[in-house]
């Protein structure tokens, strides 16, 4: 078992807690904080007061304690997403941003939407894809991009790319990666087959657990356009 990471869980699920429950205390714990209170006092058989200063002190920790139990629940589920943050899924249905207005060269991609399902800031996230054809024949990590991710947002990642023409010029044989260009024409460019081939997207972050997701794309050749799907390995 990792201790450091049992203990970070149960650190942030007792934050959330009783933050959570400090916030509402005087917001709608305050419709049931009174009556709870008053019905901790009578069970201590503590008489019952007139004062208003008094009746505010017991409405507001009934309504605390209250908020302490129904945070402890809703916060493991938010502590969970604070561990694991990211969701993904693969699409393919977008043409590539650059070339949309081109109808003699028709670019495609196919894409990780990254799902923050957190209330924190995720800064300097990272892309790669983990299999990706190196210069020595061998396959290894390619950077794709950098980001930043506010709490509950969403995140288009384009990882491949092809390119259909007009005749006389020919479709793309291959699919392309993205990822960082040289300072030369053509450089850096690096491409898997077109008949398919099984992509390892890793999203790494900072201060949470990097999250992966594995797609097969392929080169539609009737419908002339780049396909992808979702597998499981």
């Amino acid at each position: 078992m990792d201790w450091k990471r049992t203990r970070r869980f149960m650190r942030r699920w007792l934050w959330y807690a009783i933050h959570d429950a400090f916030a509402q205390t005087f917001g709608w714990l305050t419709l049931f904080g009174t009556s709870f209170g008053g019905f901790l006092l009578a069970t201590l058989k503590v008489p019952a007061t007139t004062d208003p200063m008094t009746n505010n002190v017991i409405g507001a920790v009934g309504g605390f304690v209250i908020g302490v139990c129904v945070y402890t629940v809703v916060g493991f589920f938010k502590t969970r997403r604070y561990m694991q943050p990211l969701a993904l899924a693969i699409t393919d249905d977008m043409r590539t941003p650059d070339f949309t207005f081109n109808d003699q060269v028709r670019g495609y991609s196919v894409a990780t939407i990254v799902q923050n399902r957190s209330d924190v800031h995720l800064n300097g996230c990272t892309a790669h894809v983990m299999n990706a054809p190196l210069s020595d024949g061998s396959t290894g990590p390619r950077f794709v991009e950098k980001f930043d991710l506010p709490p509950k947002s969403k995140m288009t990642v384009y990882i491949a790319y092809w390119f259909s023409r007009e005749l006389p010029n020919p479709d793309d044989q291959d699919i392309g990666l993205t990822g960082p260009v040289a300072a030369c024409w053509g450089g850096n460019v690096c491409r898997v087959p077109g008949n398919g081939a099984n992509l390892h997207i890793r999203i790494r972050l900072q201060d949470a657990d990097s999250k992966d997701v594995h797609c097969r794309v392929w080169i539609d050749t009737v419908a002339r356009r780049l396909r992808a799907e979702q597998v499981t390995e």
